[in-house]
């Protein structure tokens, strides 16, 4: 069982202990409006409330000992009726608690639900390592990737081909061949362009590459507090496109990561437009930026799957 399905376990068996409390007091309200032996009211404070106890044995209140009793058992039988206000005012203390106490616990318990999402993430896949770059990596498809998405970042118009046009567009298989080319193909010069000028160029990508290479892109003056947010975005954007854990982002992740980039999952569950929008980019790399689970990570393994396989 995992520990969100405890937690909603949990969430609900509370609710209920919430809800029997409300309704235990109810209980003890109704039950003493109907008999009240000194009035119809709640509050029955009628002329012979202080000798009812002593005519029918019983009443509904509150003694020393029910004080101590949060769970609103106020109705139980008990001879101090003469208290009648007393008696009264502890079914409504008994109601409240119930209250409270459910909208504590479901507060509670949402809260940490949240934060428990929030650190909750994927299990990492079992693709292998795609293989060190080409020695003789391009880096200009790389080089415009990057400079068209940071124009998109920036709320400029501006969109990237990862594909000129199929060759026939008809042809569903020959189209995905094309397809994974392409998108590998700018996959490799990005990752290139990041170890040419952010790493140690032996042709792999780590973390502190992919942080170094996104942290260029800030303002000479940018204050402590920015530089710091970006770093950690930056961080939490590997450890997404990484979905083998293995501390590098090979490159056929990072063609995963393209192709994400390239879905529009409201009109087509299947990157194969081969245009990157500004509307798709800043949705992605929104949610790529985002700690815990989101709709990114299960369309990046989605997207890996279509164009790699399972295991590759």
């Amino acid at each position: 069982m995992t520990k969100l399905s405890i937690m909603q376990r949990l969430s609900q068996s509370l609710t209920q202990i919430g809800k029997g409390l409300t309704g235990t007091a109810m209980t003890g309200i109704a039950l003493k409006s109907m008999t009240g032996c000194c009035s119809q009211s709640i509050f029955p404070m009628g002329r012979a409330g202080y000798s009812c106890g002593v005519r029918m044995g019983y009443g509904i209140g509150v003694t020393p000992q029910m004080m101590a009793d949060p769970m609103g058992f106020s109705w139980l039988p008990n001879p101090a009726c003469g208290y009648a206000q007393n008696n009264a005012y502890g079914n409504m203390l008994a109601y409240q608690y119930g209250l409270n106490l459910a909208a504590q616990s479901n507060a509670q318990i949402a809260s940490n639900m949240a934060s428990l999402q929030q650190q909750q993430q994927l299990q990492k896949t079992n693709t292998k390592y795609a293989g060190d770059l080409d020695k003789d990596q391009e880096t200009k498809t790389g080089k415009a990737f990057d400079n068209a998405t940071d124009k998109m970042a920036e709320n400029k118009d501006s969109r990237f081909n990862i594909l000129d046009k199929y060759t026939n567009p008809k042809d569903e298989k020959k189209c995905a061949d094309e397809y994974r080319a392409a998108v590998s193909n700018v996959a490799k010069s990005y990752a290139a362009e990041i170890d040419n000028t952010s790493g140690n160029k032996d042709r792999k990508v780590t973390v502190e590459e992919f942080v170094k290479h996104e942290m260029s892109k800030l303002d000479k003056d940018a204050s402590d507090e920015n530089k710091a947010a970006a770093k950690a975005m930056a961080q939490t954007a590997f450890d997404k496109i990484d979905i083998n854990g293995d501390g590098y982002a090979d490159w056929k992740e990072l063609a995963a990561t393209v192709a994400t980039f390239d879905t529009d999952n409201e009109t087509n569950d299947k990157p194969l437009d081969a245009t990157i929008t500004s509307d798709e980019y800043k949705k992605w790399s929104a949610l790529m930026s985002q700690q815990g689970t989101n709709e990114f990570d299960t369309t990046i393994r989605k997207t890996y799957t279509q164009l790699f396989g399972d295991k590759e």
